[in-house]
């Protein structure tokens, strides 16, 4: 399943280099199924993993609330995973999931190829796509004109993924896997049309989701987007991001608890970059469930101070 794809240098080493297949996938059963299978990136010494493009975990299961979860990618302790190339992102896709479990002594990485060579200053940013979680939950924003939101019949594209990233359905209450002590650096080059990716995004995951100790690093989006769904998470930290720093969209209800922001200096003088971004799409701001946002326990950071620097 993983390539060998030689060495990387840089400032820490030289590292021996696995890259991820394009689809993680369990081999097809004689009777034409495909089985339930957990993979496992183990912390070997020397070694980091590549991304060298997007890399799907598992088939898109749709909608429905039936499907068994075919795929867990398991991520150990203290793993780098690096972007071989701008247009790389990593897409859990809806009836799978994602256990990235670091410690605080062993982060998880999610970065870049310059990061890793130590090509990068303070203001790098936008060198990869980043992570995206597609789940089953609710959403208000339905591609289908005649669906009902909120539906297994209202489904969405994800903003800034490339086609198919497809999210929506009706379970609430979907696990779409845990990251915790995660760091996601150098996220949001451009994929699609002229929306990015940012560090974090989640699309209509469920509340049996666990997001926890992550910290988004120099995104050139936003922070973490976060649309549709039940989202709780605690201990997040933004530092860098070019646009905002939380962003809830298309009927999420979200609560976030103990958040740490550092505004890049610079965003306020663009007028529409902000801390906090939490809004539907202007056409159907009526569509249910609406869109509901919780923080608390915060601390956000402004580089400027002035009145017409835009705070949330």
């Amino acid at each position: 399943m993983l390539t060998d794809s030689g060495t990387i240098s840089g400032p820490t080493g030289t590292y021996r280099v696995c890259t991820l297949p394009a689809r993680i996938i369990a081999p097809t059963a004689p009777n034409g199924t495909i089985p339930s299978v957990t993979v496992t990136l183990p912390r070997l010494a020397g070694v980091l993993y590549q991304m060298n493009g997007r890399v799907d975990v598992g088939n898109d299961q749709g909608a429905t609330t039936t499907g068994t979860t075919n795929v867990v990618l398991a991520i150990e302790p203290g793993v780098i995973l690096f972007a071989g190339t701008g247009t790389s992102w990593l897409a859990v896709n809806r009836g799978n999931s994602i256990q990235a479990v670091g410690t605080p002594t062993q982060p998880i990485i999610f970065t870049s190829r310059d990061n890793i060579q130590g090509l990068n200053t303070e203001t790098s940013t936008g060198q990869w796509g980043g992570v995206v979680l597609l789940g089953r939950a609710q959403t208000t924003d339905c591609s289908a004109s005649a669906a009902t939101p909120g539906t297994t019949a209202c489904e969405r594209q994800t903003e800034g993924a490339i086609d198919p990233a497809v999210y929506g359905g009706a379970n609430n209450t979907e696990s779409s896997g845990r990251i915790s002590f995660v760091q996601i650096r150098y996220s949001g080059f451009v994929l699609s049309g002229n929306s990015e990716l940012q560090s974090l995004t989640t699309s209509s995951i469920g509340s049996g989701t666990v997001l926890n100790n992550i910290m988004s690093y120099n995104s050139s989006d936003d922070g973490a987007e976060f649309f549709g769904g039940r989202v709780n998470m605690r201990f997040f930290i933004s530092v860098g991001a070019e646009d905002d720093n939380l962003d809830t969209d298309t009927g999420v209800k979200a609560n976030f608890q103990y958040v740490l922001i550092a505004q890049r200096a610079g965003t306020e003088s663009r007028g529409t970059d902000a801390i906090i971004e939490a809004d539907s799409d202007n056409a159907v701001d009526g569509n249910l469930p609406r869109q509901n946002t919780i923080v608390s326990n915060f601390t956000f950071l402004h580089r400027v101070n002035n009145a017409s620097a835009s705070a949330a």
